[in-house]
């Protein structure tokens, strides 16, 4: 009965969120929610005083598949830029230095016509997931495995820098991408010198000719490093800039090879870019088109939720990502014209520490006890009012995963009983564990994951666990997740590996990402072959996964909870556009040069 007051009662909190964010909004268009093309339109522009006197000009709304030139994209960059050298920031990490992903390039990229564009092969969301034949060349235009120890990227001709100086528009050669990559694995504040100990890191970095880059590897990490030095790391920073400004961290020396110049950066606020007019790549789909096809990209760093969702019910926003299914609701509701896309992220879970033989957590039963506490049905129904699905780790029900991914129902019956609603069995399960009478437990989380908590602990004080949450900032539930200071529990977001599965993230006890601190002999056979392999042999990747993401399973090393909908909202002038996130490793922003905007269309809708 308890638990139903505290869903009432945050129901109610969500229907007067909603209600004021909707009353903060002017200016609103009706019509129809819609994925499907709008086909020609032909609207009447302004009338254009001439010296011949006074015409009526008329402007065409083209077909949302002819590609366009011009326009502005506006959109929501929800970190903050952590510097503008990927040497010295920790790259991907603690704080990504953002800029590169619109300014710089690696060796290899996403098939972009593979995605939603094209073929279809995969949706662009989450990456190619290991699946390397869903990559294809940026700065090489080809690779080989000439052994088990050795990767050779061939660069491609005819790339040049921006035209700035001191590089001032010259050709990118082999050269440059040894110097980079050298450099950035020598940094002591990379991120893969930090998450890659000295054995799993290259042996040598050598431009054999001026089109020609030779990586020496140790065999166990032939694939894996393949990737980061092929499509993790930007292999493209000039080499005169970092000898004359001694590094890249002042954003005006920002210079690549890549679709987009920064052109104005304010601290934590916005970033502003325009068209590279010296970039090199067409459109693999419109093959006579230069990308990009958008003249500019601005970005602003808005932590306001309520403001952000009213920038893009105004149309400030061209697109915005990650909205939870109650907002996306009421902005359905208050912007029936704008396009939108459902998608699934990863389950955020109560997680204990493994690594302390003191907490009741070491014990696989307690594990047990905590998972069969939770009606996660009860939840998707009452809480999420149908916007979850139940078994959503280690990877989600969809295409892209199909070949690993295991349902529910072929897991072994340990695995299902977790996912079941037994409070009876859980006590017993305490009671076989020591303890009989409960324990009491803490778990850190932020302000925003309170509430929901709340209704987690009336679980677990079913089973007579008395859990303490203990709210903290953001920025400390960062550093405490990052330097694992949290006493007990955390409840932590875990999407990690929808995004990269063959890196056991959560599994490997070197990994930040491993908040559970799990350490199971067990994963580092397959984690050294799927290194080895990853690129290489992507059946036998499949396989591995597949066993993996079962034996994870069988830990119980989180609650595991259900899956929740997010929502990508774009307008309809926003076209080319699939609710994309990248196509390769991790690069997330390279779906802006392949879109492009209808200004036509975006006036005649009054924005």
């Amino acid at each position: 009965m308890l638990k139903r007051i505290i869903w009432t009662l945050i129901a109610c909190l969500m229907m007067i969120s909603l209600f004021l964010v909707s009353c903060s909004t002017t200016d609103e268009t009706g019509g129809k929610v819609t994925e499907e093309d709008t086909g020609q339109k032909i609207t009447v522009g302004e009338e254009e005083k001439t010296e011949e006197g006074t015409v009526k000009r008329e402007e065409r709304t083209l077909s949302p598949d002819v590609p366009k030139y011009g326009g502005t994209l506006s959109i929501y960059m929800p970190d903050p830029v952590g510097g503008f050298d990927e040497a010295f920031n920790m790259g991907h990490v603690g704080g990504m230095v953002t800029t590169t992903f619109f300014t710089n390039q690696q060796m290899l990229q996403g098939d972009w016509t593979k995605g939603p564009a094209g073929t279809g092969e995969q949706d662009w969301v989450n990456g190619f997931v290991g699946r390397c034949d869903l990559l294809t060349g940026q700065l090489a235009e080809s690779w080989e495995f000439p052994d088990n120890e050795t990767v050779i990227f061939h660069i491609r001709h005819g790339v040049h820098y921006q035209d700035k100086a001191p590089v001032n528009g010259r050709e990118f050669t082999a050269e440059d991408a040894a110097y980079n990559m050298n450099r950035i694995w020598a940094a002591s504040g990379s991120y893969p010198r930090l998450v890659y100990p000295p054995q799993y890191r290259p042996t040598s970095i050598t431009a054999l000719d001026k089109y020609t880059v030779e990586i020496k590897v140790p065999e166990t990490m032939h694939g894996q490093l393949f990737l980061v030095c092929g499509d993790f790391l930007f292999a493209d920073y000039p080499p005169e800039a970092i000898e004359l400004y001694g590094d890249m961290a002042d954003w005006e020396n920002a210079c690549g090879t890549g679709p987009w110049m920064l052109t104005d950066y304010v601290n934590s606020s916005s970033m502003n870019f325009v068209r590279n007019p010296n970039y090199w790549q067409y459109d693999p789909l419109h093959p006579e088109n230069q990308l990009p096809y958008m003249d500019a990209v601005k970005t602003l760093n808005i932590s306001d939720l309520s403001t952000r969702l009213a920038a893009v019910r105004t149309g400030k926003f061209t697109t915005l990502g990650g909205v939870g299914w109650e907002d996306a609701s009421s902005l359905i509701q208050t912007s029936p014209d704008i396009i939108y896309r459902k998608s699934l992220t990863g389950p955020t879970c109560p997680i204990g520490r493994l690594d302390k033989p003191e907490l009741p957590f070491h014990n696989i039963k307690v594990r047990q006890a905590l998972s069969m506490a939770i009606d996660r049905e009860a939840l998707i129904e009452d809480y999420y009012e149908g916007n979850a699905t139940l078994f959503a780790f280690p990877w989600p029900p969809a295409t892209t995963y199909s070949e690993f991914y295991t349902p529910l129902e072929e897991q072994s019956q340990f695995v299902q009983d977790l996912f079941s609603y037994n409070p009876e069995r859980a006590k017993q399960l305490l009671s076989e564990a020591g303890y009989p009478d409960g324990f009491k437990t803490s778990i850190i989380c932020t302000s925003a994951q309170a509430d929901f908590l709340a209704i987690i602990k009336e679980y677990f004080a079913d089973i007579n666990i008395e859990l303490s949450i203990d709210v903290v900032e953001t920025g400390t539930m960062t550093s405490m997740d990052r330097g694992r200071t949290y006493p007990e529990m955390i409840f932590k977001g875990l999407v990690q590996d929808y995004q990269f599965p063959w890196r056991m993230l959560f599994l490997r006890i070197e990994s930040p990402d491993n908040v559970a601190l799990v350490d199971d002999p067990y994963f580092r056979a397959p984690y050294e072959e799927m290194c080895r392999l990853v690129g290489i042999d992507d059946a036998r990747i499949n396989t591995l996964l597949k066993e993996v993401g079962k034996r994870s399973l069988e830990l119980a090393w989180a609650v595991w909870l259900p899956g929740v909908d997010i929502y990508t909202f774009w307008w309809p002038w926003l076209q080319n556009f699939y609710a994309s996130g990248w196509g390769g490793y991790f690069t997330p922003n390279d779906w802006t040069m392949y879109c492009w905007i209808d200004k036509n269309m975006k006036k005649s809708m009054g924005y």
